[in-house]
Order: structure tokens, then C-alpha cells, then sequence
């Protein structure tokens, strides 16, 4: 099982604070298939920050191979963590990403998942969590698709 990480995620792309925050957030992740992903590799995309809930999770992908089907979930450990991490497949289960299209998160109670604060993590990303991939199903990955996930996010303080 690889871990694999969207640009934002290598680049650390700043994540926004909750800190007086009021309104959604867009958060992007952009990843570039290498064409060696497998069965059971993790792509982390985006961060859900401290303090904050999830909203939505719209992912906008081209032809990511013959077969290639993914749950969408929090990631295990904090967020850009390295070695070995696991999804779970509480936004989205089951997509079959080998056409092109747009999927939304379709797991009840997806919305309801409660907040870290901000002394939760452990690793230098305080209580921030990964939100990503688990290829459940891989055959064939088309080297250079590109697949973007958007998570819409609010801060908690106006309510779980």
C-alpha cells in the first residue's frame, strides 16, 4: 500500500484558520496520476482544518483507467503524516472513476462528522485530518489524469 499526495498537499499549501472565520471555505486538491497506483494505495487531496466541518466533497475526474474504483473518507493519523495511513469511505463509497465525471459526497451523515481543535494532531498539523482516496479496485491507471477534489468546510462554531 503507497501513499500518494496531491500538489497542495506536497507543496503545503497554507490551510485556512478558524480563527475568526464566519463563512464556507473551498479547499482544492489537484493530483496527477503517475500510471503505477494500485489496489489499495491512499491519495490524501485536501485537509479539513481544526475547527471546521465538512459541507461537501465534490470530486471532478478524467478517465482514471480501465478500472478504477475509490472510497472517499478522513485519513488515518493527522494530516500529510507520512508512512502508512488508511481511508475510510465515510463521503463517498464505492465510485467507479474509470470515466469521466463529477461525484458528490453521498454517505449519510457524512456532514455530521464532529471537529478536531486545534491540540488534536500530533505531528505538526494540529488537528487538522486528510480527507483522500482509498483505490479500492485499480486495473490499468491512465498515466497523467488528472482528478481535482473541492471540500466545502464551515467553521464549527456555528454548530456540529
Amino acid at each position: 500500500m503507497a501513499l500518494f499526495k496531491s500538489i497542495q498537499v506536497t507543496n503545503k499549501a497554507p490551510i485556512p484558520s478558524v480563527d475568526a472565520a464566519t463563512d464556507l471555505v473551498a479547499i482544492f486538491g489537484d493530483y496527477t496520476l503517475a500510471g503505477t497506483e494500485a489496489s489499495s494505495d491512499v491519495i490524501e487531496m485536501v485537509p479539513l482544518p481544526a475547527g471546521f466541518c465538512i459541507v461537501d466533497v465534490i470530486v471532478d475526474t478524467a478517465d482514471l483507467g480501465t478500472t478504477v474504483t475509490a472510497d472517499v473518507g478522513l485519513l488515518s493519523g493527522d494530516y500529510d503524516a507520512t508512512g502508512a495511513r488508511t481511508c475510510g469511505a465515510t463521503i463517498m463509497t464505492g465510485k467507479a472513476l474509470g470515466t469521466t465525471g463529477i461525484y458528490r459526497a453521498d454517505v449519510a451523515g457524512f456532514a455530521r462528522t464532529a471537529p478536531l481543535s486545534e491540540s488534536a494532531g500530533t505531528t505538526g498539523a494540529p488537528g487538522h485530518r486528510g480527507i483522500g482516496f482509498a483505490l479500492t479496485t485499480v486495473s490499468t491507471p491512465t498515466a497523467g489524469a488528472k482528478v481535482r477534489m473541492t471540500l466545502l468546510a464551515r467553521p464549527s462554531i456555528n454548530g456540529v
